[in-house]
């Protein structure tokens, strides 16, 4: 799949997510967000991503008691996500500038539990990121849902992340357009959250 773009709605909200396993599309989606937002990184002012990564949970695929491999990452800056179908890729097939911005200690980049993401981005990708920022700890919540985060931080409320599609197999070559919305909220709200809590 080359590239496919959706509309999703979060809690009355509204973004666009470009979805692909395609290089090219993730390197132009890397080098518009760095355009528009290039005057923050000219002052200096650091730029704030939301950030997810979705996997095929173990117990669906894995019995040898591997770690399961990222299928996805998604990216949110502003209205817009993307969600790289990673896995799909493969490692080699990383854009040098999608390396380069995870690198970039100028961005960051925020999502719930993001440590382990970043773990599991290295461990099979070889994927750095510089400035990760956990929202448990940016929001002061502890360990709240990001369901209730963005109700009491942002006053967004029906945020719904259902454990059926997060629980799905992320490894297919097209996601089903509940996959796309679950992925792309995932990072939206993160951006947001991080956007109130960051700035």
């Amino acid at each position: 799949m080359k590239r496919r773009t959706q509309q999703v709605h979060v809690a009355g909200r509204t973004t666009l997510a470009t979805v692909t396993s395609d290089p090219a599309v993730a390197r132009r989606w890397v080098h518009t967000a760095r355009w528009r937002k290039v005057g923050h990184l000219r002052s200096r002012a650091e730029l704030i991503v939301g950030m997810g990564v979705q996997w095929t949970p173990s117990f669906r695929r894995l019995s040898d008691g591997a770690e399961a491999r990222p299928a996805t990452l998604q990216l949110c800056c502003g209205r817009r996500c993307l969600v790289f179908q990673i896995g799909r890729a493969g490692a080699g097939r990383v854009p040098l500038v999608l390396r380069r911005f995870l690198e970039d200690g100028r961005v960051d980049f925020v999502g719930y539990n993001v440590l382990s993401d970043c773990s599991k981005l290295s461990a099979h990708y070889g994927l750095r990121v510089a400035c990760p920022q956990e929202l448990r700890k940016v929001t002061g919540i502890g360990n709240a849902s990001m369901e209730s985060m963005a109700e009491q931080v942002l006053g967004w409320r029906g945020v719904k992340k259902a454990e059926r599609v997060g629980a799905g197999n992320w490894n297919v070559s097209t996601l089903s357009k509940k996959q796309v919305r679950y992925a792309a909220a995932d990072a939206f709200v993160a951006y947001y959250l991080g956007v109130k809590c960051l700035k």
